[in-house]
């Protein structure tokens, strides 16, 4: 009964970086201090990201905590798009924190986010709201 239960706590726990799903360094040299009325709302493991803009954006690729990034789908003006958090992932491979249910450890703290059009445009901040 112990050994199961072991077993199942350790499958709580953060995995282990996937090579495989690594991606890209923050790009630094286009971190602006521009942002846009975009809110990201968390809820647990998710996030809304609401478009209350007047703008329409492109594919783009969204930088979480100027660490994870993953890529999201475009998003007309006055649209919203939910996100897992879970599939952010950073350049090493390593998944972001975003709890649960059944997580033991506490989930990873969602400080910054921003969108990046293109591979030479400058970052966007977007805005987080409910985060502590």
């Amino acid at each position: 009964m112990t050994i199961l239960f072991l077993a199942a706590l350790a499958g709580c726990q953060a995995p282990p970086p996937d090579i495989s799903k690594a991606t890209g360094r923050y790009p630094f040299d286009l971190h602006t201090t521009n942002s846009v009325s975009i809110q990201v709302i968390r809820d647990q493991e998710y996030i809304k990201i609401v478009n209350s803009t007047a703008n329409d954006f492109t594919e783009s690729m969204l930088w979480v905590n100027q660490q994870y990034t993953q890529s999201l789908p475009p998003m007309p003006a006055g649209s919203t798009i939910s996100v897992n958090l879970w599939n952010c992932y950073d350049s090493l491979g390593d998944q972001f924190n975003a709890g649960g249910f059944w997580r033991t450890d506490e989930p990873t703290s969602l400080v910054i986010a921003e969108l990046q059009q293109g591979e030479s445009q400058p970052l966007v901040g977007l805005l987080v709201i409910g985060e502590e």
